[in-house]
This record gives C-alpha cells, sequence and structure tokens, in this order.
C-alpha cells in the first residue's frame, strides 16, 4: 500500500531520521507499524499482524522492490540513490572487499530468505544516533525542524566536520521513530578519543568520503596504505609517527600488531581504518588521486558477465540497474555479485535452494563444487559438507563464507614451481624465479630483478598486483640506473613525452610533459613503464578497442582469449600466451621501437582523441588569440551543454582557472609542472 503523505528527503538526511519523518506525518509513531502497513510487500487480504518487518537502524530489507513500488513518486530516491545519500555503505565500501560488499548489497536489496546471505542479521554499521547541536539550530531556522545527517553516522565520526564541535547521543526506543526536537532526546555529548583537531581531521576525511564516494574494495586500499607507508618512509617507525602525529589513540592495541592486521586482514574495525586512512593520506583528495588505478577495475568483467543475460538499464556504478533477457524483469545489482553467481531474482525464485546454491557454487574457484548434503534456511549458517569434484575432497565449510568470500578448496590454492614462473613471467618481464619456497595462503617467492641484478623474496599475490624490485625501489638507484629509465623511458614513448623533475628512484614520484598537449602529469616510474599516459589525453582503454587495436595493429596474430583480475589473456597464432592490463597491451603496440611482446606488428594504434583534450586544446588555442576562454567559445566542436560539463572536469582537475563569470585560462599548475601541495 502506498504511503498517503510522501516527503522529499534532504539531500544528506539519514534514512532513519526521513522514516521517522514519514511516519509522523502519516500518523505513526512506531515505525514498525509504518513499515509493515506501507514498505512491505502484502495483499489487502494479509492482516497487519501477519506481516513481519524489522526496522533496521541502518537499512530497510527488500529495498529494490520498495523503491520501486514507489517508483511514480519523482522524488522517492531509487536504490542506488537511497544507498549513496542516506546510509553509510557507499562511503565505507573501500573497508570490505568486493565480496563483503556484495554480500551487504543482496543482504539489503533483496527480500529476506531469498539472496542467500544467511538466516540471521548482519550487525548494525549504525551503532547510536548522533546530531550536532550548531546544526540542528541552522536547521531550525531554515526549515523549522532538524534533521539527522548522514556523515555524523560514519565510523570513527565523534565531531561534526563543519562546526567542530562534539556530536550528541540521541535516546533511541526500539523500533519507534526518532524526533531530533523532542525534549529529552538528548542524553549526553559524544565522547572523544583523541584531541579535538585530531578528531575534526578525522570526520573532515570522512564527509569527503561520503561526499565523493570511491568505487575499490578493500584489497586495493590495503596495497594503497602500504605504498603510502614506503613513500612517506614511515614504515618501521608508524608507532612514533602516530604517536607524534596524535593519531596513536584510535588503534586498539599494539600498533605495529594492529596495522600489519589492516594492511592483510579481509575484515577490519572501521573506525580503526578510518582513523589510519586520515592519518597516512592526510587529505581526501590524495587518496583520490592513488585510487584512480582501481576505479572501473569491475568494468570490463562485468561487460563479460553480462554479455547475452541482461540489458543494462544505467551506467555502471556501485549498483547496476539491469533487465533480464529471460523473464524480462528489471532488478538492482552490485555488479560483482553477478561474478559470484547472483542473478534475476525473479528467475531465482523458481530454482530451489538446493539449486541456487549449487549455481552460486558453479561460479566458484574451478567451478567444479557442488553440495553433498541436503541443506534448508535454518542450517544456512552453520557448516556443511561441500564436494570439490577435481580432487574428490569434501570438506565441512560455513556456507555463507564460502559463496560470498570465495574460501577455495586447498588443491586450488597449491602453487607449482611452473605455476608460480609463469605467474611472475606474465606479471612483467623483468624478473625472474629463483626459489618457490611455499606458504598455504603467501606463496612465499624468491626473486631475481634483471635490471639490478638483486633478488628478494614477496608474496606471490603482492607481486602480481604490483610488480615491484623491493630492492632497487626501496633505496636510492645505482650508478647507471638514471640513464637506464631514461632510455627505457625513451624506447616506450620516443619524443612524445619529457621528464621535466629529477629523477631518483623508482618510488620518488616523477612528473612528465605530453608534447602533444603540453600539459604534466604525475606519477611513479613503474606506472609509466608499464603503460600509464597523460590523464588528459588518454581515457581508461575498455576491451572493443582493444580487440580493434590488436586486429589494425597486428593483422589479426595476436588475440584476446580470456582475462585475469583486470588483466587480459593474450594468445598469438604461434600458441604463446601473456597476460597483460590494457595500458601495458596498447603501450607495447604503440611503442617507436621494436616491442617484445608483439613481434608481428604492421601498425601503430589510432585511439580517438578524448573529449576533454580537445576542449582543453581549443581553449589553449582561444586563450592565445585574446587572453581568456569561456565554453561558448568552442561550442562549435561539442554542443555547449556538453562542453560545460567538460569545463567543469577541467577546473576541478586544475586544467582550467576560473578568473571571472564564464571566463577561463590556463592553469600554471599543469603546464609549469609545479609539484601537487598534497603529494
Amino acid at each position: 500500500m502506498i504511503m498517503p503523505v510522501c516527503m522529499r528527503p534532504k539531500e544528506d538526511e539519514l534514512l532513519y531520521g526521513w522514516l521517522s519523518r514519514l511516519s509522523l506525518e502519516n500518523g505513526y509513531t512506531s515505525l514498525a507499524d509504518f513499515g509493515k502497513r506501507f514498505l512491505t510487500e502484502r495483499t489487502v487480504l494479509q492482516p497487519l499482524e501477519k506481516i513481519s518487518w524489522y526496522p533496521r537502524v541502518d537499512f530497510i530489507r527488500d529495498l529494490d522492490r520498495t523503491c520501486e513500488e514507489y517508483k511514480e513518486i519523482s522524488f522517492f530516491p531509487t536504490a542506488d540513490e537511497l544507498l549513496r545519500k542516506m546510509t553509510p555503505l557507499y562511503a565505507v565500501f573501500p573497508f570490505l572487499t568486493y565480496g563483503n560488499q556484495s554480500w551487504w548489497t543482496q543482504f539489503i536489496l533483496r527480500e529476506p530468505g531469498t539472496a542467500l546471505t544467511g538466516t540471521g542479521n548482519r550487525g548494525n554499521m549504525i551503532p547510536e544516533f548522533l546530531s550536532c547541536p550548531e546544526c540542528r539550530k541552522q536547521d531550525r531556522k531554515k526549515y523549522g525542524f532538524s534533521y539527522l545527517r548522514t556523515w555524523h553516522h560514519l565510523p570513527g565520526v565523534r565531531v561534526c566536520a563543519v562546526h567542530r564541535v562534539p556530536l550528541q547521543t540521541l535516546a533511541y526506543r526500539k523500533q519507534k521513530v526518532l524526533d531530533p526536537d523532542e525534549d529529552g532526546i538528548i542524553l549526553s555529548e559524544k565522547e572523544l578519543v583523541g584531541n579535538l583537531e585530531t578528531e575534526w581531521k578525522i570526520s573532515q576525511f570522512a564527509k569527503e568520503m561520503y561526499e565523493r564516494p570511491l568505487f575499490f574494495d578493500l584489497r586495493g586500499l590495503q596495497a594503497l596504505l602500504l605504498e603510502r607507508m614506503e613513500e612517506l618512509g614511515i614504515r618501521k617507525k608508524i608507532k612514533e609517527e602516530m604517536e607524534t602525529a596524535e593519531f596513536l589513540p584510535y588503534l586498539n592495541g599494539e600498533c605495529e600488531k594492529r596495522v600489519q592486521k589492516m594492511l592483510m586482514e579481509p575484515r577490519n574495525g572501521m573506525d580503526e581504518i578510518m582513523a589510519f586512512s586520515a592519518f597516512l593520506f592526510g587529505e581526501y583528495s590524495v587518496l583520490e588521486e592513488k585510487a584512480k588505478r582501481y576505479i572501473g577495475e569491475l568494468e570490463e568483467p562485468f561487460a563479460d558477465v553480462v554479455r547475452g543475460r541482461f540489458q543494462l538499464l544505467s551506467g555502471f556504478g556501485r549498483l547496476v540497474h539491469l533487465k533480464c533477457e529471460t523473464c524480462g524483469k528489471e532488478f538492482w545489482i552490485h555488479p560483482y555479485a553477478l561474478g559470484l553467481g547472483c542473478g534475476c531474482p525473479s528467475c531465482e525464485a523458481a530454482m530451489t535452494l538446493k539449486q541456487r546454491i549449487n549455481r552460486r557454487l558453479s561460479f566458484f574457484g574451478d567451478g567444479n563444487y557442488e553440495l553433498a548434503q541436503d541443506v534448508n534456511e535454518e542450517n544456512m549458517g552453520e557448516r556443511v559438507d561441500v564436494i570439490h569434484k577435481t580432487c574428490g575432497s569434501v570438506r565441512k565449510t560455513r556456507l555463507m563464507e564460502t559463496l560470498w568470500m570465495q574460501k577455495k578448496c586447498d588443491c586450488e590454492t597449491r602453487v607449482s614451481f611452473a605455476d608460480a614462473a609463469e605467474r611472475v613471467r606474465a606479471a612483467s618481464p623483468n624478473f625472474t624465479l629463483i626459489q618457490y619456497i611455499g606458504g598455504k595462503k603467501d606463496h612465499i617467492v624468491r626473486l631475481k630483478h634483471k635490471v639490478c641484478g638483486q633478488t628478494f623474496e614477496w608474496e606471490l599475490g603482492r607481486f602480481q598486483k604490483r610488480p615491484t624490485c623491493m630492492v632497487c625501489e626501496r633505496r636510492r638507484v645505482p650508478r647507471g640506473f638514471v640513464e637506464d629509465f631514461l632510455k627505457r623511458m625513451r624506447d616506450l614513448v620516443g619524443d612524445e613525452y619529457e621528464l621535466v623533475s629529477g629523477f631518483t628512484d623508482m618510488r620518488s614520484r616523477i612528473l612528465v610533459r605530453h608534447q602533444a598537449c603540453g600539459t604534466v602529469t604525475e606519477m611513479i616510474p613503474n606506472d609509466l613503464l608499464r603503460g600509464r599516459r597523460c590523464n588528459l589525453c588518454h581515457k581508461a582503454i575498455r576491451r572493443g578497442e582493444l580487440e580493434a587495436a590488436l586486429e589494425s595493429c597486428t593483422g589479426g596474430y595476436y588475440r584476446i582469449t580470456g582475462m585475469k583480475n583486470v588483466r587480459y589473456c593474450i594468445e598469438g597464432e604461434n600458441g604463446e600466451k601473456f597476460f597483460r592490463d590494457p595500458g601495458c597491451i596498447m603501450q607495447e603496440l604503440s611503442r617507436p621501437t621494436e616491442s617484445p611482446l608483439f613481434t608481428h606488428r604492421i601498425a601503430k594504434p589510432k585511439p580517438a582523441p578524448r573529449k576533454e583534450a580537445l576542449i582543453y586544446l581549443s581553449a589553449k588555442e582561444i586563450c592565445r588569440r585574446k587572453g581568456f576562454w569561456s565554453p561558448r567559445d568552442s561550442a562549435d566542436i561539442l554542443p555547449l551543454k556538453q562542453v560545460q560539463d567538460l569545463m567543469r572536469w577541467l577546473v576541478k582537475n586544475d586544467y582550467l582557472e576560473r578568473i571571472g563569470y564564464g571566463k577561463y585560462v590556463l592553469s600554471e599548475r599543469k603546464i609549469s609542472g609545479d609539484r601537487y601541495d598534497e603529494n
């Protein structure tokens, strides 16, 4: 049943606060009674007392159906908008693995009992309700009432990021509406862990995570945290540095152990990792810049999974809106969940529980897993027998952990010397496997770096994600290495790029100028050697573009035959196979010297110019002629609205600078090569 009175939520309003306001406007003081009547799927003949609906403090269940039911109300948020603005979920996605992100979203989007998320409730992301006294004063003056803000309820937040005052804890009665203006609602001031200034830094960092959320996962964040510690040179003195910066009280226990856990474990305390991220990166914009390498890493695998099965009705994001080609029903889902075997909820409803579980298991590991016993809804959270048909072993495993966290059979985690050597070669041709040391989880290997001649030990999985030398790239480079790097750079890019900063080692950032546009891009040297180019002129490379480039540049001698993680498997007509990421593939096809990968090249790729670069070059020419540029000056290239959108991107990323209403000039920051403040 549609509620009689519906109000538009505030831009940053917490979901529970909005539902409380809707309940009061419709004459209900019990949120449970309001939800049973207006937010559940039921027939007119079903009495309310037979309906089960439990109001969580952070989300509501069966969200996809609820938002679909209210879609005729223009301002009622979609499932994606609601999770983005009215819950902490999207802000904390970098603290969760992709599997855990999928687990949470399926738990929220689907009706209880249909999503294979377990029988119990997941822990609340919001432990208590908080409010800022200054925000309430402003709200009452502006609206006549105050409301709860989502960003006050993010992990680790105890101080208002706007007013720098401690938040206040509100009284909460289970399943009842919450009115922040009610007499006696304020319980106490939120107790601070550190000093007010440090608390404010964490709150400000968290608020920016909410306003500009990043779509990557915990594994990527852990790699960035480790890289940042190395970049700052504080890994071996982390306790002293955190104590000096007054962040040490935010770690619950021995500093070194807590940091190691944050860098390695698939689950972490969100308050801790929020504070640690704020400490290491300082400004959120630093994390944004470094995370660019991971943004979009799911897009290509997602396109492969949905091809022929679903029609995409939205842009790619944390949730995607799909139409099932089989039944024609529409639904929202996390893109990674499709790779875990989740699909159309309407089609899955026609399957038995065992069929749904076995279908999910077929997407897991080598695809040869299935249940070895009958299960029902009651024992979904218990250990059950799962058989791995490849080796014949039967193991007792927690079903939810297996389905969502992808815990494979031991036989799939063992690595032979030949397998390890192939994985090292596929990651980078500059390294040789000397010894496979082993380890059930870590797979420690001893590698030799062909460039510097040194050997080192490292985890195979981490090396594959970031193939770098742990010897020469942690210290000053040996004699002659600068010249070697410059030669490798010339071999790859010719005179298209120029090094405009000094080069000290492989971990210190450099500035390179793209001669075509004249702008500089900051990066670490290895990124340049692996195919990263000008941020303005080069866009993310899609699979279709790579396939077209391989066809035109090699005459079809090489082709894409698969994908693993974010690397494509390239196979030549002679049977040779190797894995490379898109940037490296395009680099080897376009380099001015002979490519060791693509020995059969007949042409170089001609990528289409990026729209941002077209507008920038137009602005550059017009500024040269009349001293400034306005969007209307380039309306002959693209429609004015599109030019204005691109202009905002150019301003935000420091390519253009506003000097007056509708007037812009080129930013000296991207021309002169000045270092970024945050780095």
